[in-house]
């Protein structure tokens, strides 16, 4: 088994941006541009590398996939990244509950049980969070539902597509609750922050 979770390579006029993700640790990138990181991050995402990336997920390279291997490695990834926003006709409840009711893949209530115990970590009452649209909570609010979707699947690989981003100093704060929530449930992923600001 590799020792990897995640090698990317993207190689342009401009640029060559090169990261590799040992299974189980932390790790942070810093990108030039919000143009190579959302290429890095719908690559991942998608466990499919453009023309000039270069991309291997858990020791394989996704070049080679099958559709239905494809798939698969797609299911061990999560991110919080506006690549994968919120659906904005559906509540925060809909939009935390419509994959596993689309793919059968954790009981509801048990989806419901997940969602409450995060939402309580970060302070936040879930009967009312639950029934707002995504126009009606806060950025941070909109980031902890699609983070709480994501941990629905149990994801191997964790992104943080530039977390901080249009939180204020105060919310800023709970950024390290995101991680702790992580490894709370998986222990043994790999978690990979994006940024384009050094030190973020």
């Amino acid at each position: 088994m590799s020792e990897l979770a995640l090698r990317y390579r993207r190689n342009t006029s401009r640029h060559q941006i090169e990261t590799a993700l040992a299974r189980g640790t932390v790790a942070r990138l810093h990108v030039p541009d919000d143009d190579a990181k959302a290429h890095l991050v719908t690559a991942v995402l998608k466990a499919r590398g453009g023309h000039d990336e270069e991309l291997e997920l858990f020791g394989e390279p996704t070049a080679s996939l099958t559709p239905k291997a494809r798939t698969k490695v797609r299911a061990r990834i999560g991110a919080v990244s506006p690549v994968v926003g919120l659906m904005t006709n559906l509540n925060a409840w809909e939009n935390i509950s419509l994959p596993a009711a689309y793919h059968g893949s954790a009981p509801l209530a048990q989806v419901a049980s997940l969602a409450r115990e995060v939402l309580a970590a970060f302070g936040i009452e879930p009967r009312s969070f639950f029934s707002r649209l995504p126009d009606e909570l806060g950025m941070l609010e909109r980031k902890i539902a699609a983070f709480v979707r994501s941990l629905v699947g149990a994801p191997e690989l964790m992104l943080f597509d530039a977390l901080e981003d249009g939180l204020s100093a105060a919310e800023c704060q709970h950024a390290a609750r995101f991680e702790a929530e992580y490894r709370a449930r998986r222990p043994g992923g790999s978690v990979l922050y994006i940024d384009t600001r050094e030190g973020a």
